[in-house]
């Protein structure tokens, strides 16, 4: 088990207009706030206020280990960390307080491996939220395009893993309860997906989707795509009149090789009468934060024309302890922004790893190799 974390920074802002503020400091972090299995890969957490007043978390997770041949013969494209592209599963688990502990109840999304189905392997990147009074899951799946060959030369185990990984689909459920929405099969069906690359503006995969209501009561998505062929991640905004769509594709937010970024969280802040998004930089050229990997934050008044906050940084790759020693980590991303009514930031979840999971032996997950979810109260 990890040791409790106690102290995390956002330099520069403080989910803000942008304007200079002094370096917020959020609240101390224990062992509560950290969520781990032990036999998975823990990753990508989203949380909602229920009915009953708990907190609901749906996160992703897969098993450690070596993929079997005799499952699939492309198995080893897939050991480890790698395994999130086939074999994750959507989890749910149930808390008293925001953020944390959770308690792991039951699995809800998973694939079935049914080639008719468009969700047939995994279900990755879940993202909830209650709108008009009904919850709304947002998440990705793919299937498998034998028939795509790219036009870049690749090894023939990364030219298959790309025929899993282009065939990502954006798919939401929607419920009138917590209780609804989890007592399910999670093999059943889960309905048309609700976007997909359009080949002119997006290509090859739609994910990362995060939305809000916007004050105009339209809703806001933004999502993830990739310039061809494999190229670097883009963002873009889709507006519907209802949450669950059908969206239009309005305008792109970070397209060029020097903003590119992934995995967003949007919110409305109704006091200062903005939109805010927080992402995962994933460009080397730094122009945006000095660290790749780091956590920036955007801004837009209108949800559709965005641009990098003046302090556009939010947070470093690092975690720092009450006794004022700090640990470096390999990966902090999925973030995802839990706001009140007034759309005022009140908790951060975001997935984690000291070590590269990449670079574990996946016959051995040792803690260092591991990944977890880290939620940490905003003051």
């Amino acid at each position: 088990m990890f040791i409790p974390y106690s102290l995390l920074q956002f330099p520069g802002t403080s989910f803000s207009t942008g304007q200079p503020r002094s370096v917020k400091k959020i609240g101390k972090i224990d062992s509560t706030n950290i969520f781990i299995s032990k036999n998975y890969y823990t990753w990508g957490a989203s949380v909602v206020e229920g009915e009953d007043g708990k907190y609901h978390m749906f996160y992703s997770r897969w098993p450690h280990g070596k993929r079997l041949e005799k499952d699939d013969s492309l198995n080893y494209i897939f050991d480890g960390f790698a395994g999130w592209n086939k074999y994750s599963e959507i989890a749910y688990a149930v808390s008293d307080n925001i953020t944390g502990p959770y308690r792991h109840v039951k699995t809800i999304l998973k694939g079935t491996g049914d080639p008719s189905r468009w969700d047939r392997f995994t279900f990755h990147n879940p993202y909830i939220r209650k709108f008009e009074g009904y919850y709304y899951l947002y998440f990705i799946s793919n299937s498998f395009d034998s028939s795509l060959t790219g036009d870049k030369p690749l090894s023939p185990s990364r030219l298959q893993w790309f025929k899993y990984n282009c065939t990502q689909k954006i798919g939401v459920l929607k419920a009138k309860t917590i209780e609804e929405l989890i007592d399910r099969s999670p093999t059943s069906a889960t309905g048309a997906f609700i976007m997909e690359p359009d080949n002119k503006q997006t290509f090859e995969v739609t994910n990362n989707p995060c939305v809000t209501e916007g004050p105009d009561g339209k809703y806001y998505m933004m999502y993830k795509s990739r310039k061809p062929v494999f190229g670097h991640m883009t963002f873009w905004m889709a507006i519907a009149a209802k949450p669950e769509g059908p969206f239009k594709t309005v305008s792109s937010v970070l397209t060029s090789p020097e903003t590119a970024s992934e995995d967003p969280s949007i919110w409305y802040d109704k006091k200062r009468k903005r939109f805010y998004a927080v992402a995962k930089y994933f460009s080397n050229t730094l122009k945006l934060a000095p660290q790749f990997g780091s956590i920036i934050l955007i801004t837009s008044k209108n949800g559709i024309d965005w641009q990098p906050a003046k302090h556009t940084l939010a947070t470093l790759k690092e975690i720092k302890f009450q006794n004022g020693s700090k640990v470096d980590l390999a990966n902090l991303e999925r973030p995802f922004v839990v706001a009140d009514r007034k759309g005022q930031p009140i908790a951060l979840f975001a997935a984690a790893a000291i070590q590269n999971p990449f670079k574990g032996n996946p016959l051995r997950v040792d803690n260092e190799h591991n990944t977890f979810n880290v939620h940490i109260p905003l003051k």
